[in-house]
């Protein structure tokens, strides 16, 4: 009996030094979670000017004519970004306002169409999605509606879990299509400190939720060291000694 409260304690403390090993080194060498402190952020994004929505692949239009109803149809813009009506194979759509690309639709059909009163309806924002990963309940694409906020994409993805860090990143690309990277301080924006980091939310953001640095610790010791040991760490230990010798 002796002989096997030794061996648990002894077990035990060798488990102890392993975990506070693994949990020192943790900062130093985590292979699946970059430590949030080491990524080089931009200024959190100014609030850009509302503008007029431009037509993106996916989305879905209607085309109406006033005069010439046998016309009017219903169209998805193409991943190339153009669409095919009568009369007009290839017309541009991508990047154009609706009254632009009426005017467009205007100037092609006018050889074809005498009267031509028509306008252009986005049924759908396909085009328009923003995208929340890491530790969210729903990770995934989002569709953006209307004015979205940084807040509103979180509770549409179901959240942070317990698990997820209150540090996060919006990625998002600027005019010259390079990927910035603006860090966030989810309890700011939880206790009301500072409401400006809750910024409008453009297609394209990508929201990251890395994890806490409590999970990080604790997945690099079951990734370094639970993994490694070839015993059950909660299971109790037991011995059994034959006092005599086998012949």
């Amino acid at each position: 009996m002796f002989v096997s409260q030794s061996l648990s304690k002894i077990i035990t403390l060798l488990l102890g030094g392993l975990c506070l090993c693994g949990l020192a080194a943790c900062a130093q060498d985590d292979r699946n979670y970059t430590p949030l402190a080491t990524i080089k952020a931009d200024p959190p994004p100014l609030q850009m000017p509302k503008t007029a929505y431009r037509i993106g692949p996916g989305d879905e239009l209607e085309v109406k004519f006033f005069f010439a109803p046998e016309l009017n149809d219903k169209l998805t813009v193409r991943p190339d970004g153009k669409i095919s009506i009568m009369f007009a194979q290839d017309i541009q759509a991508a990047g154009l306002t609706a009254d632009e690309l009426a005017s467009d639709i205007r100037a092609v059909l006018a050889p074809h169409v005498k009267q031509l009163d028509l306008v252009v309806i986005i049924r759908s924002f396909a085009s328009q999605k923003a995208y929340v990963g890491g530790e969210v309940s729903k990770p995934g694409p989002i569709a953006l509606t209307g004015n979205e906020t940084l807040l509103g994409l979180l509770a549409s993805a179901g959240w942070v879990t317990p698990a997820g860090s209150d540090k996060i990143v919006v990625v998002r690309r600027d005019g010259s299509g390079e990927e910035k990277i603006y860090p966030v301080s989810l309890a700011a924006l939880e206790n009301g400190t500072d409401m400006a980091q809750n910024i409008p939310v453009q297609a394209g953001d990508l929201i990251l939720v890395p994890p806490s640095s409590a999970v990080q610790s604790d997945r690099w010791v079951d990734q370094n060291i639970r993994q490694l040991i070839p015993f059950s760490t909660s299971a109790g230990v037991s011995y059994n000694f034959n006092r005599t010798p086998t012949q």
